[in-house]
């Protein structure tokens, strides 16, 4: 799993617990996407609104606990990403 997604995903974790639920995937991508798109932490095109956002944590959560494990997140953001 590639450090980009570390980087991502602890960007993300906004209470720091080591998860992430699906509130903090799409207020974090509001509050902090820009600034990561441009420090290069997350493609532009990865931006995306709060649908693409749940989406995308949908597509994560593997075993359905509505919560992301570092794994699963960088599972899926390595393979969209192209990282």
């Amino acid at each position: 799993m590639s450090d980009k997604a570390r980087k991502l995903f602890d960007a993300l974790d906004l209470d720091h617990n080591g998860e992430l639920t699906r509130v903090e995937v799409i207020s974090a991508l509001r509050s902090k996407g820009p600034t990561l798109a441009a420090q290069g932490d997350l493609p532009f095109w990865g931006l995306g609104d709060a649908d693409a956002s749940s989406a995308l944590f949908d597509a994560a959560d593997q075993n359905g606990d509505a919560v992301l494990s570092f794994e699963e997140f960088a599972a899926v953001v390595d393979r969209r990403f192209g990282w």
